[in-house]
């Protein structure tokens, strides 16, 4: 029995891999999201991988809008992955789950009262960079996405 579990657990431990947010980069929760810009285009990326499968960013509405999420994945094939909005208590406003056959996607829009909000970008397989944009219209035009 005793040989049995020492070799679970070597077998464990050889296997290798990092947990999926062992490197994170400083974003992989909600306490540690790193405060976006409205109508900004931004860029991250997340790698299962390399374990940094989750980003949290941050954004503040100063009066009731609609926003909209769109995001841009430089590599769209090699990453399977869902981005949500969330209110301050963390809970899911609205998600959408990423489509390999496309690089450009657009959540929402989305009703948001003022207050604090929460951008989650979570990879469940693959790897690749992203850029993304929060956006009412409210202090500009926004973005027309990044040149690929």
């Amino acid at each position: 029995m005793r040989y049995l579990l020492m070799s679970s657990i070597l077998l464990a431990s050889a296997c290798g891999g990092l947990a999926p947010d062992e490197r994170t980069g400083g974003d992989g929760g909600r306490g540690d999201a790193q405060e976006v810009q409205i109508d900004t285009l931004q860029y991250d990326r997340v790698s299962v991988e390399q374990g940094d499968s989750t980003d949290w960013k941050k954004f503040t509405i100063e009066e009731a809008t609609k926003a909209t999420i769109n995001v841009w994945w430089d590599d769209p094939k090699a990453i399977s992955a869902t981005i949500e909005v969330r209110d301050q208590a963390g809970d899911k406003i609205d998600d959408l789950k990423h489509d390999r056959s496309s690089n450009a996607e657009k959540l929402g829009p989305v009703k948001l009262k003022a207050g604090t909000y929460f951008l989650r970008v979570n990879a469940h397989d693959g790897a690749s960079v992203y850029s993304y944009e929060v956006s009412t219209g409210s202090v500009g035009t926004g973005s027309k996405g990044p040149d690929l």
